[in-house]
């Protein structure tokens, strides 16, 4: 649904003057969907961090799949070991690879669409 930005208030920092618009917002998150975020995020991180230091595979809202070794995982990122030479299943190897320069790569939980346990 769309929100005309300004049925909101100015920032409190910036009052609006006759003549002068402050800050429009942009977007702004309905509050319900919020907290469906919050639950969403605890949920994933609640799935994935028994399961740091084994393989997983993760597939990614644009469809890209990454296969590693769950290093970490905290409230906003999962962080995957990944193999920089390639993954043994070929047609699992990302698009770019991070992993040339740094083996840890970092994926945002919002972004993770798919995550499976491999071993």
């Amino acid at each position: 649904m769309y929100t005309n930005p300004s049925h909101y208030p100015s920032h409190p920092g910036h009052p609006s003057h006759p003549g002068h618009q402050g800050p429009h917002v942009l977007f702004q998150a309905d509050p319900n969907w919020q907290h469906m975020l919050r639950q969403k995020r605890d949920m994933i991180v609640g799935a994935l961090h028994p399961h740091i230091g084994r393989t997983i595979r993760v597939t990614t809202l644009e469809g890209h799949t990454h296969e590693g070794v769950l290093v970490n995982v905290d409230g906003h990122h999962a962080y995957l070991q990944v193999n920089p030479h390639g993954h043994p299943h070929g047609q699992h190897r990302p698009i770019y690879t991070p992993a040339q320069y740094n083996q840890i790569m970092t994926l945002v939980l919002f972004e993770l669409l798919v995550i499976v346990l491999l071993a």
